[in-house]
């Protein structure tokens, strides 16, 4: 039985590339929009701020790397899930939600 083939060998791993691309760009913007905007302690609002652009800056920084990865994967026909990457950024946003709420809602 012959392995199937992608018709689009390119492209699929570009969109994925791209996709975390603007993953990270905005997560980075938006810790850095938290820490420019939201009241409260100075030291509290840089710490969540940072911890939360920690993750960006690490997709962005890796990210020709990742997706020559994913290149080589998809034409082995050996795609893998990084689901770690799912969690890590899901964590941030929650973190970056939960903390604007409770320091708005504490009036800083």
């Amino acid at each position: 039985m012959s392995r199937p083939t992608h018709d689009d060998p390119g492209l699929q791993p570009e969109r994925t590339s791209l996709a975390w691309l603007r993953t990270a760009s905005v997560l980075g913007a938006v810790a850095l929009g938290f820490m420019r905007f939201v009241p409260g302690p100075d030291a509290a609002v840089v710490s969540v701020g940072l911890l939360c652009l920690v993750p960006a800056l690490y997709l962005l920084v890796t990210a020709g790397r990742g997706h020559r990865a994913r290149v080589r994967r998809f034409a082995a026909g050996t795609v893998s899930h990084h689901w770690w990457r799912n969690v890590v950024v899901t964590a941030a946003v929650a973190l970056l939600a939960i903390a604007a709420a409770v320091l708005i809602a504490t009036g800083g």
